[in-house]
């Protein structure tokens, strides 16, 4: 392609793939390989010629939006969370049994995606997205829908706006910092061995030795196959946030996760106890007592799911930090737990040992000295 190609595009023009100049309007109705493969489906018996995986590039090569100096092509991972969410919330409001039936429904589909990519060591978007949509939705649903009912004061909005900034800023951090516990080293993908784990954990020998990249690597680093690097003390690999934990952003990231329960718990119960009959707990603390009168309008509806959704969103963020408190008090990793579950053959109940609970203290200090 020469750059004179691709120069003075207008806001719906692109280079596609084969390298010639196209435009979406002439896209939306002209798909060969989508042709061909229904073509060839509704054959007499179908042809195994389907060319899917052709048709699938060309759709993700099409899919794009008009932008200055040219159309800008968006990954179906990413286009997906933008309309799911908000579908999965409106079919949610409709009913008693539709909020019964879509909470699992989504909680399962989450889930299995998470262990597929997990699995299959896939670098996607789509759970990335799916943080920031919902997040924002639900923000919106609250300051547009819920504080205009005008049973919210001024110093709760407060509260929930500073929250919400504080927990924004931690994440913000931890994205941004996630780089510093890489390695300065450029590493190409490698298929090694058949592990379904997402990490290789790096065999502590006297020369430590990457088993993917085969370079020289410092005590305790793990090879991400997502971020195609090796990473310092690296935790996990947080889809949602799309970036490793590692030894320079894990305190930001357990700042996010204690902030981000809080905000979501408090945002959830706002909401429920606007909604909902409330009943005094303590002082002023009230929980939500009667919510049969949700479903009698839409707004007041997904109002109420967004409220169900912050509440599961609190818990899991709270169980997360705990889980985090417990790693760092034994001084160790996700990986490197399960790294030593697999040594005591599953048996779990090390960690009770004198050894471990009298490194508590000293965990927490190398912990807060990024040692």
């Amino acid at each position: 392609m020469n750059d004179n190609q691709s120069d003075n595009l207008h806001c719906c023009e692109y280079i596609n793939m084969n390298e010639e100049k196209s435009t979406i309007i002439s896209d939306l109705c002209t798909c060969p390989p989508f042709g061909n493969c229904c073509s060839n489906l509704l054959k007499c018996p179908p042809s195994r010629d389907i060319e899917i995986n052709v048709m699938v590039a060309n759709f993700q090569d099409r899919f794009r939006i008009p932008w200055q100096g040219g159309a800008r092509r968006i990954s179906l991972d990413s286009a997906v969370p933008l309309l799911l969410f908000p579908a999965s919330l409106y079919f949610a409001a409709l009913g008693f049994w539709p909020t019964i039936l879509m909470f699992p429904l989504v909680t399962l589909f989450l889930y299995y995606t998470h262990c597929t990519v997990r699995k299959y060591r896939v670098a996607t978007k789509f759970f990335y997205v799916w943080t920031l949509t919902s997040a924002l939705l639900v923000l919106i649903v609250f300051q547009f829908l819920v504080v205009p009912m005008l049973d919210i004061n001024t110093n709760e909005n407060i509260i929930i706006t500073v929250t919400m900034v504080a927990t924004a800023a931690c994440f913000y951090f931890t994205k941004k910092h996630a780089i510093k516990s890489h390695l300065k080293y450029d590493l190409e993908m490698t298929n090694v061995n058949d592990t379904d784990e997402n990490i290789v954990l790096i065999n502590e020998t006297e020369n430590i030795q990457c088993n993917t990249c085969k370079r020289d690597v410092p005590s305790r680093t793990y090879h991400c196959f997502v971020c195609k690097t090796c990473v310092i003390q690296q935790h996990i690999h947080s889809y949602w946030i799309d970036c490793c934990i590692g030894k320079h952003n894990r305190k930001p990231y357990m700042a996010g996760l204690v902030l981000g329960s809080v905000l979501f718990t408090f945002l959830s119960n706002l909401i429920l106890t606007t909604l909902c009959h409330p009943f005094n707990v303590f002082a002023t603390i009230m929980l939500p007592d009667d919510c049969s009168d949700v479903y009698y309008d839409i707004m007041y509806g997904i109002c109420f799911v967004s409220g169900l959704y912050c509440f599961a969103v609190g818990i899991i963020l709270f169980l997360m930090f705990i889980n985090d408190i417990y790693m760092v008090s034994l001084g160790i990793t996700h990986h490197e737990w399960q790294e030593q579950c697999k040594d005591f053959k599953g048996d779990c109940r090390w960690f009770l040992s004198r050894h471990v609970i009298r490194n508590v203290l000293p965990n927490w200090r190398a912990f807060f000295n990024n040692v």
